[in-house]
């Protein structure tokens, strides 16, 4: 039995018209004129490539290795009740190798050479056991990120350049590419790459967005930090856990995550996947839709 106590995407509540409209414009979210809402602002082109092509010349020096995790989300081009979109989580540390993803109607998770799928109904948790590598996740990122990198040799997006205050961090370039061909004769549609920075030009990742075949519309962002890696993919491991009934305990505040790490290691480890496994029914033929096979 698999308990879904929280959904992860956000719900929007519905208020009256003259009363968002006020509030928005008391918090800058409607701009007057010759002003950005929410207190935004938009650099010239000039700053906007110079920042472009400071960045372009540190990710020649990056590699696909160094990422510790990388988020992929594909959304179907055209929605109906049929298709859905699909959210993947791939955290790789120290301490954790983590896959999680979230469906319309399930919950995926890999850990420790299992694949375990969790429903939002009275279906029981199904498993197999698979290799890290079955997954085939890792290869995929690694031919987005050679995307990214044959992007940035080009001299012709449209860029921008933007201050965000509501974001963290507030700063924002992105460029827009045309209808491309890459190395290997494929076309892409659409992409465009996002870098978010502090008020020092240090940013903690990037993204990549792009459309293909007119099917689907698919992004994928990579971060390089094994600390913030790792809360994540404990994040993953505890929600999973909880909702399958191998702890109580839910899932903490992201800084009381931070600050007692060796609590919530403890937590994580006393999380018996064996014995989740020996309740729950074996699929030779589970995978994660629409990816793996």
């Amino acid at each position: 039995m698999y308990r879904k106590t929280t959904k992860k995407r956000l719900l929007l509540f519905a208020a009256p018209a003259w009363a968002v409209g006020l509030a928005c414009l008391l918090s800058g979210c409607i701009a007057l004129p010759g002003q950005e809402p929410f207190g935004e602002k938009t650099y010239p082109v000039e700053q906007a490539q110079a920042v472009y092509e400071k960045l372009s010349a540190d990710m020649e020096q990056q590699e696909f290795m160094d990422q510790n995790g990388y988020t992929i989300r594909i959304l179907p081009f055209v929605r109906n009740n049929d298709v859905s979109d699909f959210m993947y989580d791939i955290c790789k540390t120290a301490e954790y190798t983590v896959f999680a993803a979230e469906g319309a109607c399930e919950d995926y998770l890999w850990y420790k050479d299992r694949l375990y799928c969790g429903y939002y109904d009275d279906n029981p948790i199904t498993y197999r056991d698979m290799a890290w590598e079955d997954l085939r996740f890792e290869a995929y990122a690694a031919e987005r990120w050679s995307i990214a990198q044959q992007l940035l040799e080009r001299d012709d997006p449209e860029l921008t350049y933007k201050y965000i205050p509501m974001s963290s961090p507030p700063y924002l370039l992105k460029a827009a590419y045309p209808d491309i061909e890459l190395a290997d004769g494929r076309e892409i549609q659409f992409a465009e790459l996002y870098f978010y920075m502090d008020e020092n030009g240090s940013y903690d990742g990037f993204g990549l967005s792009w459309q293909e075949d007119r099917r689907q519309i698919v992004s994928i962002s990579y971060f390089p930090y094994e600390g913030s890696t790792s809360l994540q993919a404990e994040r993953s491991i505890w929600s999973f856990g909880y909702d399958a009934g191998l702890t109580d305990e839910g899932v903490p505040a992201l800084s009381d995550q931070s600050e007692d790490r060796e609590r919530c290691q403890a937590v994580i480890s006393g999380m018996d996947f064996d014995a989740l496994a020996e309740r729950s029914e074996y699929r030779e033929d589970l995978c994660v839709p629409p990816m793996t096979p």
